[in-house]
């Protein structure tokens, strides 16, 4: 049997290594992970066998003798890459998971201590944050692990859909409104809503191919007011279902809390006219 073996009151970089070497690693997807005391082992020192030392042991996988800017998650990528090879990676999931293991070092080396929102209380909410406030919670190690690893696929789906979102954003088509520049786009990733906002579009309007619904954001920090879109997508489309919220920033034509919504027959060159108040 293959087994993993890190710290005791594992954080989120011996977290991270055990769901690298589990999910991505051939062969080790269902390894025993044992948690012991952070000292060093001989038996750590070997890379080639049926038990890995992550984070602990003072082997190739811990970083925590080597003095530099490493973290175990940065080694143990680097040696799921060498072992895998990177040309078994699509190559979307190869850049999130740069993108992932370049934030959990940062952590790891404590440079988050240079991160402009620190002081906020919001930083509390991110997830090295919270699986070390599951370690106060006296959660077991398995627990805390466990719910690491299950949250680490969530960032890495997020990643993957932020990195496609970016992509898609460049084929959609820009049009000018009262407010400013805007963009809408046929796609059934949720992230361009979101990444189109980042990216400096005061409007964003996505149409599921799939399902032909619709999903309409404003910037939050905008003076957009949808109302008058509203009331001509209701006008001139009935039979569908369509629900302003109170800000007036979001128009939307299917909500994850009520997937029975009726879509619209507009289509996005009708949307984009009814947008411009044409």
């Amino acid at each position: 049997m293959k087994i993993i073996k890190t710290h005791l009151n594992p954080d989120l970089d011996a977290v991270a290594s055990v769901w690298l070497l589990k999910r991505f690693l051939l062969g080790w997807e269902g390894a025993q992970v044992e948690y012991v005391m952070a000292k060093n082992t001989e038996e750590a020192k070997n890379i080639d066998g049926e038990i890995l030392y992550v984070d602990v042991g003072g082997g190739p996988l811990d970083h925590h003798d080597t003095g530099q800017y490493l973290s175990a998650t940065s080694l143990t990528w680097e040696y799921v890459k060498q072992k895998r090879g990177i040309e078994d990676f699509k190559p979307i999931v190869l850049e999130a998971l740069e993108k992932l293991v370049a934030v959990i070092t940062e952590v790891d080396n404590a440079r988050d201590l240079n991160w402009p929102e620190i002081k906020q209380t919001r930083h509390l909410f991110y997830l090295h944050s919270i699986v070390g406030a599951l370690r106060g919670l006296a959660e077991t190690d398995e627990q805390v692990t466990e719910f690491g690893m299950r949250a680490l696929e969530a960032v890495l789906l997020s990643l993957k859909s932020e990195i496609k979102a970016v992509e898609e954003l460049k084929l959609g088509k820009e049009f000018v409104t009262f407010w400013g520049k805007a963009i809408a786009l046929e796609t059934g990733n949720e992230m361009v809503l979101w990444t189109g906002e980042i990216l400096g579009y005061l409007i964003v309007a996505k149409k599921d191919p799939v399902d032909g619904a619709v999903r309409i954001y404003a910037r939050a920090d905008s003076k957009v007011d949808l109302t008058k879109a509203y009331e001509e997508v209701k006008r001139q489309d009935p039979d569908s279902d369509w629900f302003l919220h109170a800000s007036k920033k979001l128009l939307l034509n299917k909500t994850a809390v009520n997937p029975g919504f009726r879509p619209t027959r507009l289509s996005l060159e009708q949307i984009i006219k009814i947008l411009q108040g044409e």
